[in-house]
């Protein structure tokens, strides 16, 4: 599942985009500090984890446990639920449709989160005796797909509940 996690989370963008939208009401705008945190953390992730985590497989040298994964196990899982809230928040507001959207893809993401966690204690990796950050400009491009599909979905979103109501 880990290699198809992109096109099962463009799907279930897909599937929020087929929900009927909300007004632009202060309900949708809750997203946006949700969405902030996200981004912030996503930025925050990338800089400790470096590349190998962008791949289709699973690989893993080193589990790191500096930055954010000193505090949280999975923080770029994290920030993609929070994104994705976000997103469900600004499109249907407070709704069955936004607690829907959002159990979906976190049962989606914890089951990813509990594979990736059989797969470190099978291949027992060390821990990194050094702290690895990578340059911030080069992290935030490794991240491009990520950002692209963000500005996508957000541009989506808005054409959905301005033009396609």
């Amino acid at each position: 599942m880990y290699k198809y996690r992109g096109i099962i989370t463009a799907f279930l963008g897909l599937l929020l985009l087929l929900l009927p939208p909300a007004p632009f009401e202060p309900s949708c705008y809750f997203g946006i500090p949700i969405f902030l945190v996200a981004f912030f953390l996503r930025i925050w992730a990338r800089l400790h984890i470096g590349e190998h985590s962008r791949g289709a497989e699973l690989v893993c040298d080193e589990i790191v446990k500096t930055g954010p994964y000193k505090y949280i196990k999975h923080p770029l899982y994290l920030s993609n639920f929070m994104a994705g809230t976000a997103f469900a928040l600004f499109h249907t507001g407070f709704s069955f449709a936004t607690l829907g959207f959002c159990a979906i893809y976190g049962i989606f993401l914890a089951i990813l989160a509990i594979s990736e966690n059989r797969f470190l204690k099978r291949v027992a990796p060390q821990t990194s005796p050094t702290p690895h950050i990578s340059n911030p400009k080069k992290a935030a491009i490794n991240d491009l797909p990520t950002w692209l599909w963000q500005i996508v979905m957000l541009v989506l979103i808005f054409v959905r509940k301005v033009w396609l109501p």
